[in-house]
């Protein structure tokens, strides 16, 4: 008798550690895996991060345009270049080889 219970024990022993050496590699394997989508999802965060960066500093440049659009001296240059306004008191030089 003892030998069928030191028989059953050593299956049951022996069972228990396959299925422990088991789930050791699933888990491993599932850490790993979880590992490397971590790093992937850390670089794509880094480059959302500069896009976002970028973007917030065009639109401080669109800002500064849009008021430089709405002022005076916009306007005035706008005037003397496209229409060729000129201010009183203002010297006009004509090149003549045109």
């Amino acid at each position: 008798m003892r030998k069928r219970r030191s028989a059953k024990k050593t299956k049951a022993i022996l069972f228990s550690t396959l299925v422990l050496i088991l789930l050791t590699v699933v888990i491993s394997i599932r850490i790993s895996s979880l590992y490397v989508k971590n790093k992937e999802l850390e670089e794509v965060e880094v480059k959302l991060e500069k896009y976002i960066e970028s973007e917030e500093l065009k639109y401080i440049e669109l800002l500064k345009q849009r008021e430089y659009l709405k002022s005076d001296k916009y306007i005035e240059e706008l005037a003397r270049d496209k229409f060729g306004l000129v201010k009183p008191g203002d010297i006009i030089f004509v090149n003549e080889e045109e």
